[in-house]
């Protein structure tokens, strides 16, 4: 059976982008850290109410040191939308650069890297999650805007080592469902809303579409990222 395997796909778009290639016939591995093995199992149970053997829990810290992910052979596609994000700023950079090029680079190359041969062998792709702000940065949020950036880098580089064999292609989300445990203010909130063309958040479900697209359908791309926020990265006031 084709295998995708989703980085941080137990909530939030993770969860929604497995959902949606669960949905195609796919088998998906969801990759989670301890503090979301919970929800993880949550999904895994849910999916595989519908098809039996379909979802497969594994749980790993990304990084070098890390298990082999299971059903590495047939893996046909990647999704790497694990991420942390905190704030930083040039003060506080040094407890957390590596964090967060761990959580976004690092561990992201690693998994590619144990995956390379079936990717190539299977002739998949892989979609990695940015970030419009990769482009257009926001203050407050350094060391994740660079190791972001760094992601995007890794994409467009990996689209060149990869080719022919592997797509590689990225999806940079701008403002998507708000987070329940929110700081966001009612008056940024209203701030995003004006300044966004379509004037909403996206949903996680119109993440996953692009995913999708991205990972099936779109076979003549790669080395590009789609963006999926409302025109929001587009748009000069």
């Amino acid at each position: 059976m084709r295998t995708i395997l989703i980085t941080g796909a137990a909530r939030r778009g993770g969860a929604a982008i497995a959902r949606r290639i669960h949905a195609r016939g796919y088998r998906v591995i969801l990759h989670c850290r301890s503090t979301s093995l919970t929800d993880a199992e949550y999904l895994s149970n849910e999916l595989n109410s519908f098809r039996t053997g379909s979802a497969i829990v594994w749980l790993a810290e990304l990084g070098v040191d890390m298990p082999t992910p299971p059903y590495v052979s047939s893996i046909f596609g990647l999704v790497a939308c694990a991420s942390t994000y905190a704030e930083s700023d040039l003060d506080s950079f040094e407890a957390k650069l590596d964090t967060d090029m761990l959580s976004h680079v690092t561990g992201h190359l690693a998994v590619i890297k144990d995956c390379k041969a079936a990717l190539i062998a299977n002739r998949g792709a892989i979609v990695a999650i940015t970030d419009i702000h990769v482009e257009r940065a926001a203050k407050g949020y350094l060391t994740y805007q660079i190791a972001k950036g760094a992601l995007a880098a890794a994409v467009r580089a990996l689209a060149a080592e990869l080719a022919p064999h592997v797509r590689v292609n990225a999806v940079a989300p701008g403002p998507l469902e708000w987070p329940l445990a929110d700081n966001t203010t009612e008056e940024r909130k209203a701030e995003i809303l004006r300044t966004t063309p379509l004037a909403r958040i996206g949903t996680f479900e119109e993440l996953a579409t692009a995913v999708d697209f991205l990972l099936f359908d779109a076979t003549f791309t790669t080395g590009s990222t789609l963006c999926v926020d409302g025109g929001r990265s587009a748009y000069l006031e």
